[in-house]
C-alpha cells in the first residue's frame, strides 16, 4: 500500500515540472551599422526615438547611463498574427519585452529580452442547464512555443528596423 501511494506521488509530482524558456527563444537582436555618427548623437536619437515611439505598461526607460551609451527600456507590442485565424484566436494579446541597446562609434546593438505573451482578461457566459460565468486569461506567460517566439521576432525586428532607420534618416547636429 505504502509503495502504491509513494508511486502515485511521484506520478503526479512528475507531470508538473517546469520547463524553462529553450536557449534559442531567450532573446532577439540586431546589430545596426550607422556610419559617421558618433555614441553620444547615436544615444540622444535612439532615447528621443524610443521615448517617442514604444509603449509600455510602467516606465519605458528604466536605465540610461549617457557614459557608456546604454539603454536599457521596457515595451509591448500587439501580438503580430500569422493569418486571419491568428488574428481572430489572438486578438488583444499584445507582447511585452525589454530592450537593451548599447550605441558605439557608427554604431548600435539592440538585444529584446524578458520576452511574454499577455492575454487579455475575458468573460465567458455559457448558457446551460447551469449557468456558468467565469473570468479566463488576465495573466502573462512567458515565449516557449516557436509560434509565439516567430511572432515576437517579426514584430521586434520591426521595431528595430524603424529605429534604424529614423537614426539614418536623422543624422547627428
Amino acid at each position: 500500500m505504502r509503495l502504491l501511494i509513494i508511486f502515485l506521488v511521484l506520478l503526479i509530482s512528475s507531470c508538473s515540472v517546469y520547463r524553462p524558456v529553450p536557449m534559442q527563444f531567450e532573446s532577439i537582436g540586431k546589430d545596426m551599422d550607422l556610419p559617421g555618427m558618433t555614441r553620444a548623437e547615436i544615444y540622444e536619437k535612439s532615447r528621443e526615438w524610443i521615448v517617442r515611439h514604444l509603449y509600455s505598461k510602467d516606465h519605458i526607460i528604466e536605465v540610461a547611463d549617457r557614459n557608456s551609451g546604454l539603454i536599457v527600456a521596457n515595451g509591448f507590442i500587439g501580438y503580430p498574427a500569422a493569418g486571419q485565424l491568428d488574428e481572430i484566436d489572438k486578438i488583444q494579446y499584445t507582447i511585452t519585452f525589454t530592450m537593451q541597446e548599447t550605441a558605439r562609434d557608427q554604431g548600435a546593438t539592440i538585444v529584446f529580452g524578458d520576452l511574454l505573451v499577455d492575454i487579455p482578461k475575458y468573460y465567458s457566459h455559457r448558457p446551460r442547464l447551469y449557468q456558468v460565468n467565469e473570468y479566463y486569461g488576465g495573466y502573462s506567460v512567458p515565449v516557449t512555443q516557436k509560434d509565439d517566439y516567430e511572432a515576437a521576432r517579426k514584430g521586434l525586428l520591426e521595431i528595430a528596423d524603424r529605429l534604424e532607420e529614423y537614426l539614418k534618416q536623422n543624422p547627428g547636429k
